[in-house]
């Protein structure tokens, strides 16, 4: 009796010290980092149009865009932004498989079609057949490139892209050396493309897809056993892991996590959108005011790149006659000689017209940004002078 007394006894002690505070609903709370999807979760196996319209719409602008309808046009990417160019490539079971580092890019690279307009730049058409990746490449042993299929190109069950003529602009077009090909961070590598013209010739297309089950689509255009040979590095398969949420993306050691759902088809329209003239002048504000902080040093790295690029393709054409000349007859040796320093000649004149041509572009690029920096400073001024006039 008396150990029960006892006992009771501290626990009245112990609860004597427990101090209450009440709530303060001005008390400062700690931020959190945290930023939660901008679409209710949780999402499955199957979406609507609807979910993607409402999805992307925190990221972009949906535009009304004859013929095809209501277009996506990403917002924030900067200037001159090409479509697959922020991330990576990893082979899987589909083939060479794009993993994007937006966050919304699970949807506009894995299914549907990019177009390009002056005015608006890259836009996305929606559809609802998932690839690895839509695009086609070309392949060479000094350059490797892929660019997105356009709206228009139809893929047939069975039968493969629909697509007369198989024909792209230049600047559709994404390139890099082909040795740079597995970087986990492909947008420091790609070529400006002022290149592309010159760089179209040392490629061949390819646009090939195969199937699984006739309608699972395998991007296996370019083989890994070539990209082996042309990077010097083994092509590590990777296990493609089908998620149910699309921020649990991500790539681990042996597979990568994709969201991959079905969607379904209905007639709604996107909650907002603008008309095409709106958009337009949304997105030339919005491109003076996304030019990136480290604007120099991108121009550096691209004048860089330009620059060994070109020096590799003359070297290259140099060896070239060396190998074929080395066992010639003296005649025909120097023939062969003449015939290469022709094509040498050329060669540098068109590398003076990339370099004039991105000289131009990086030019008005600062131009753009000083004439923004003093609109701001003006802004800042007339708000101080403003500010000034209210003091006691």
């Amino acid at each position: 009796m008396k150990k029960l007394t006892l006992t009771f006894f501290l626990i009245i002690v112990a609860a004597g010290c427990i101090l209450y505070l009440p709530y303060d609903e001005n008390r400062e709370r700690p931020v959190s980092t945290y930023e939660p999807p901008p679409v209710t979760t949780p999402v499955y196996g199957e979406i609507s149009i609807g979910y993607i319209y409402d999805y992307l719409g925190n990221y972009g602008y949906w535009v009304y865009y004859s013929p095809y309808g209501y277009v996506w046009v990403p917002r924030g990417v900067g200037r001159h932004w090409r479509p697959y160019t922020n991330g990576r490539w990893v082979w899987t079971e589909y083939g060479w498989t794009w993993i994007s580092h937006y966050p919304w890019g699970w949807i506009p690279f894995h299914y549907g079609r990019w177009g390009w307009d002056v005015q608006l730049g890259w836009y996305w058409v929606p559809d609802i057949i998932w690839a690895p990746a839509w695009v086609v490449w070309r392949f060479g042993d000094l350059y490797l490139g892929w660019a997105p299929l356009p709206p228009g190109v139809e893929f047939v069950v069975g039968y493969g892209l629909r697509w007369h003529p198989r024909d792209l602009p230049h600047h559709y077009w994404v390139f890099i050396e082909s040795r740079r090909f597995h970087s986990h961070q492909l947008s420091s590598w790609i070529l400006p493309p002022e290149r592309n013209i010159t760089i179209i010739n040392y490629t061949v297309i390819r646009d090939r897809y195969t199937f699984r089950d006739r309608n699972i689509i395998i991007n296996d255009a370019v083989s890994p056993q070539e990209i082996e040979r042309i990077t010097g590095r083994p092509v590590t398969k990777v296990t493609l892991r089908e998620i149910k949420k699309p921020e649990e993306a991500g790539v681990g050691v042996d597979e990568v996590r994709i969201y991959k759902p079905v969607i379904k088809q209905e007639q709604v329209v996107p909650k907002s959108a603008l008309k095409k003239e709106e958009a337009e002048q949304k997105i030339r504000l919005s491109d003076k005011a996304d030019f990136p902080e480290n604007i120099e040093l991108i121009h550096k790295q691209e004048t860089y790149l330009l620059e060994k690029t070109q020096k590799m393709e003359i070297e290259r054409l140099k060896k070239q006659v060396d190998e074929e000349t080395r066992t010639a007859p003296p005649q025909e040796k120097q023939k062969k000689m003449s015939e290469v320093q022709a094509k040498i000649e050329e060669l540098k004149k068109n590398h003076e017209k990339e370099k004039q041509e991105l000289q131009k572009r990086q030019s008005e690029e600062k131009r753009v940004i000083k004439k923004e920096d003093i609109k701001k400073k003006s802004e800042e001024e007339k708000t101080i002078r403003t500010l000034s006039n209210f003091r006691p």
